[in-house]
């Protein structure tokens, strides 16, 4: 059995798994050379499940916040308790 024959017995797995539980469903896998295979129930529920799933996963984008606190180079002033700058 070839690698490619492997691949597609996975995929007609996870398609009857899906289908037993789910009227409407979408999946994408990427493979290790970074070839993309999806497959969906039809069309149209295709196109919606990857439209509503990317607009999810930018609206969570916009909540995470970077913080980049390198050693020694803060932009404030050290201070102490009561506010006052604190000199070395």
């Amino acid at each position: 059995m070839s690698e490619e024959d492997e691949s597609d017995a996975i995929y007609d797995q996870i398609r009857g798994i899906l289908g037993e539980h789910f009227h409407n469903f979408c999946f994408i896998v990427m493979d290790e050379e970074g070839e993309l295979f999806y497959d969906y129930t039809n069309y149209r529920i295709g196109k919606m499940l990857m439209k509503e799933s990317l607009e999810d996963l930018n609206s969570e984008m916009g909540d995470i916040e970077l913080v980049w606190d390198i050693e020694g180079e803060d932009d404030e002033p050290d201070t102490d308790s009561d506010g006052y700058e604190l000199v070395d």
